[in-house]
C-alpha cells in the first residue's frame, strides 16, 4: 500500500476549510484527522494511559464522553504515512497540538505555520491589524486555496522536535490551570485559576445576560486565546460558590 499524507488540525471546523481548499486547489481528498480537545486549560496527561487520559478529560468539565476518540486519535498508526502534516496558529491550542504531534508521532513530521503564507497574512493584518498572532480559527477553505497552504508544510527538524517534546512536559508538570497565549508575542504563559473572577464579578451586576456577559469577558481579555468554554464554564463555577448570581438561562 502507498504511504500518503496525513493532515491534522485542532477540531472539525478548520479540518473542513482544509479539506475544501485541498479539493479546490488540487481536485484531492487527503485525510484528514483532529483531537477536537483543548489542552490550554485543566490537566495535560503526563503519559497517554487511560487513567491519565481520563483525568485530562474530568478536568476539561467532565468531557469523559470524548475518550474513545482522544484514545483513538493518540494511539493511530503514523507511521503508515509519508508525511504527518500538523496545520497551526499561534493560540495555545493550535500550539499544544503541534507538541502534542511531537511526542507521539516518530518520524516524517511536517507543519504548516499559517504565518508563513506571505498573502495570508497581509489580508489578515489588513482586517484585524491588533491580531499579530493568529491561530487557524481565522483562515478559511478560500485562503487554504487561494494562497496554497498546503504547499507551504515543511519537515520539523530533530531539534525543533524535541524543544516541542521539552514544552509538553514541562506543562504537563506544571500546576497551572490556564495556559493561555497571547495575541501580541503568540507566547504561551500561565494564568491563575482566579484570574477573570473581579472583572465577571464586577461585570455581572451590570450585565445579568449570559452570553452578553461572556462577550464582555472575550472583549476585556480580547490579547488572549481564551476559548468561550473556558469562561462559560469558570461563570457557571463562580454561580456554585455563590460569588455571583446569573440567570444561566437567559441568552
Amino acid at each position: 500500500m502507498d504511504k500518503k499524507t496525513l493532515h491534522v488540525v485542532y477540531g472539525p471546523s478548520f479540518g473542513g476549510s482544509v479539506r475544501f481548499g485541498l479539493w479546490k486547489l488540487k481536485g484531492i481528498s487527503e485525510e484528514i484527522v483532529y483531537p477536537n480537545f483543548n489542552f490550554s486549560f485543566g490537566y495535560i496527561p503526563k503519559n497517554f494511559s487511560d487513567r491519565e487520559l481520563c483525568y485530562a478529560l474530568l478536568a476539561a468539565h467532565g468531557r469523559i464522553e470524548l475518550f474513545d476518540n482522544l484514545k483513538a486519535f493518540i494511539n493511530k498508526d503514523y507511521s503508515l504515512y509519508n508525511r504527518v502534516i500538523v496545520w497551526h496558529g499561534w493560540s495555545s491550542s493550535d500550539l499544544f497540538l503541534l507538541y502534542l504531534m511531537s511526542v507521539i508521532v516518530e518520524n516524517n513530521l511536517y507543519h504548516v505555520d499559517i504565518m508563513d503564507s506571505k498573502g495570508f497574512m497581509e489580508k489578515h493584518l489588513s482586517t484585524y491589524p491588533s491580531i499579530l498572532y493568529p491561530d487557524v480559527g481565522y483562515v478559511s477553505a478560500y485562503d487554504v486555496f487561494e494562497y496554497d497552504m498546503a504547499s507551504l508544510a515543511k519537515p520539523i527538524s530533530d531539534e525543533e522536535k524535541n524543544g516541542y517534546i521539552e514544552e509538553w512536559y514541562k506543562w504537563a508538570y506544571s500546576n497551572t490551570i490556564y495556559r493561555l497565549s497571547d495575541t501580541q508575542d503568540g507566547i504561551i504563559k500561565a494564568y491563575p485559576a482566579d484570574f477573570m473572577d473581579d472583572f465577571i464579578i464586577k461585570t455581572v451586576l451590570k450585565e445579568s445576560r449570559f452570553l452578553n456577559l461572556i462577550d464582555l469577558v472575550l472583549d476585556k481579555f480580547d490579547h488572549l486565546f481564551i476559548p468561550c468554554s473556558v469562561i462559560y464554564y469558570r461563570i457557571l463555577e463562580l454561580v456554585q460558590q455563590g460569588k455571583i448570581k446569573i440567570n444561566v438561562s437567559l441568552a
